[in-house]
């Protein structure tokens, strides 16, 4: 009605004088009215428009009235409460926000919906969000056979091969499996080869299912030449950096270093992130930025994390396929290793059809192995409404770059925990890995289980849970499903919800050196969006010696003085809070484990 009047001060007017001020602060802190409920998005729309008014209008009262009637405090009690919905928090914190930012100390650090990728919501991909039945004995040696098959080197194009199929078929029955189970895994084949299997980027390589359900594999799919360029940059960040520390693991690009830390980092405020998905203007950001504050997550507290947030680069995908990084990537220095951001653009551009395929397969209505009908053969799912297409998107992608170097003295690397990547509030939905130098040591391999729901334990007897599922009142609420070899050149890419550990890899020669290099992305949830590089200044203080070498300041004082730039955290303290936000880690994987991954059908 405003927007459309003619006359929109005399129509304020109006509403000033029926006291609508007063009514709105009356209304919304009410504990029975839902904020995101219509119609009272349309009452913070008039709050919105209400205070535009008086700041382009010196002499409007509005902004006294506001005051008087306590409309700043009463949101941000609404924010801070512990009764409040979720969701009336949320929008408290989007009026506040918008409309009180003058009186707003801290900025707002809460995850924010991105309407631009509102259609690829991939929340599926988070670990909690969704749930698997649990597979039958009958299903899960029939998937283990399968897995025997997408095993095989050239499967896709040996299924063509008659002879070769024979063989196969010679070889189940070996293995004990029906002829009509068999049928089943080649017509299933078939439908992976018409649907799921595809090139890679620019025509390199094969992208094939992997023997894990909604893993994808590409073995050889990155360019000569953008390969040797990535290992000639690597050699050259071995060289900067403290590498040859004696230590067997040593993160060349590490996510936990230089992190969000709530309440110290200083990130812009949500008005300037919601507006840039490159980097915020220098001008900008060091004129709005404001200290984070803990943000509002939506689910279980033991899966967030209060203080730490790792810091994603802002990667676009051009509608021809390549790809632009946008924001810095944090822990390496966009000046002094330019060729090796062009490098991960190229090698992530490989990438993009493989999280592609894993997010179009990973929507719950598209079941990857479903063998309800076993006696009528495999009925394929249509794929006309599975499309998903990365292509002119923005993504958030968080970049970690690690080594594992093995020598005669420690031949052995142990076998990891079960775990996830990272909270709710950083909503990685998807892992990407490439093992670009694997050498003189046996193939890593990646193990993977998956939560599956809890039944009524008491409706059935204990031997039938034991023959049909091979559980008891004991078991925990989850089913191993696989593993994946890792050799020297392949790229996988799999869900977050998977929770998965590395085996233990030794030397092959023990009397010789070896070492496996790991290129890993972390892709958020497209449709939402986190505190990212592109609104964040470069914690490190380091990175401004280039900007002193300017000054009259001696180069001996450069580390002293970075020390007074705001915003900046010392070595040490990166140190201190990458150590804090390890513990952190530990503590919400044991949390998973408890209220998820390991409870007892008996729990």
């Amino acid at each position: 009605m405003i927007q459309k009047s003619t006359n929109k001060a005399e129509m304020i007017k109006v509403f000033q004088e029926y006291g609508i001020l007063k009514q709105l602060n009356t209304i919304l802190p009410h504990p029975d009215i839902r904020l995101y409920e219509n119609p009272v998005p349309g009452i913070v729309k008039l709050l919105k428009i209400l205070v535009d008014f008086a700041d382009n209008h010196s002499d409007s009262s509005i902004r006294t009235e506001l005051d008087q009637v306590e409309m700043f405090e009463n949101l941000t009690a609404i924010v801070q409460s512990d009764t409040a919905e979720y969701m009336n928090k949320r929008v408290a914190e989007q009026i506040i926000e918008t409309c009180f930012q003058h009186r707003v100390h801290v900025a707002n650090s809460s995850i924010w919906p991105y309407d631009d990728n509102a259609e690829i919501d991939m929340k599926s991909g988070m670990a909690g969000d969704t749930h698997g039945q649990a597979r039958t004995l009958v299903e899960m040696r029939y998937i283990q056979y399968l897995q025997c098959i997408l095993c095989k080197t050239m499967w896709w194009i040996d299924i063509t091969n008659q002879h070769i199929v024979e063989q196969w078929r010679v070889d189940s029955l070996d293995r004990n499996i029906l002829p009509s189970t068999f049928n089943l895994a080649l017509e299933q084949l078939g439908v992976f080869v018409k649907q799921l299997v595809c090139s890679g980027s620019d025509g390199l390589g094969t992208i094939v299912p992997g023997p894990v359900e909604l893993t994808y594999i590409l073995d050889n799919g990155i360019p000569d030449n953008v390969y040797t360029r990535l290992m000639t940059n690597v050699s050259d960040i071995e060289h900067g950096s403290n590498h040859n520390t004696g230590q067997m693991v040593h993160n060349l690009i590490d996510a936990s270093m230089y992190s969000v830390v709530y309440g110290q980092t200083m990130i812009a405020p949500l008005s300037i992130r919601l507006k840039y998905t490159t980097m915020v203007p220098c001008d900008i950001l060091l004129s709005t930025r404001l200290v984070s504050d803990t943000p509002i997550i939506k689910g279980n507290p033991e899966f967030i994390s209060c203080k730490f947030q790792c810091l994603p680069s802002e990667f676009r995908v051009e509608q021809d396929g390549s790809v632009t990084i946008n924001s810095y990537i944090n822990n390496l220095n966009p000046i002094w290793h330019r060729d090796m951001y062009k490098c991960i653009a190229k090698i992530f551009k490989c990438f993009v059809p493989m999280f592609e395929s894993l997010f179009k397969t990973m929507d719950p209505r598209f079941k990857y192995i479903d063998i309800h009908n076993g006696t009528k053969g495999y009925e394929p799912p249509s794929q006309s409404n599975y499309g998903v297409s990365l292509r002119g998107r923005n993504l958030q992608v968080i970049v970690k770059l690690t080594n594992i170097q093995l020598t005669p003295s420690k031949p052995k690397y142990d076998e990891g925990n079960w775990h996830i990547e990272g909270p709710i509030n950083e909503s990685i939905v998807a892992t990407g890995l490439y093992y670009y130098d694997v050498e003189n040591i046996t193939t890593p391999k990646l193990d993977f289980r998956v939560a599956v729901d809890r039944f009524e334990y008491q409706i059935a007897s204990e031997m039938y849970w034991k023959d049909v599922y091979g559980i008891n009142r004991e078991s925990l609420s989850n089913q191993y499903i696989g593993s994946l070899e890792l050799p020297n050149g392949r790229c996988v890419v799999y869900p977050n919800r998977y929770q998965h550990k590395e085996q233990s890899f030794e030397l092959a020669d023990l009397t010789q050196p070896g070492h496996c290099k790991i290129l890993t992305f972390f892709v958020v949830n497209p449709s939402c969006r986190i505190v990212s590089t592109a609104h964040v200044a470069p914690q490190q203080p380091q990175w401004y010696n280039s900007s002193l070498d300017k000054t009259h300041i001696l180069p001996e004082l450069w580390n002293d003085a970075t020390q007074y730039i705001q915003g900046v955290q010392s070595p040490t303290e990166a140190k201190r809070y990458r150590d804090e936000l390890t513990s952190d880690r530990i503590q919400i994987t044991a949390a998973y484990n408890k209220d998820i991954y390991e409870r007892t059908y008996s729990g």
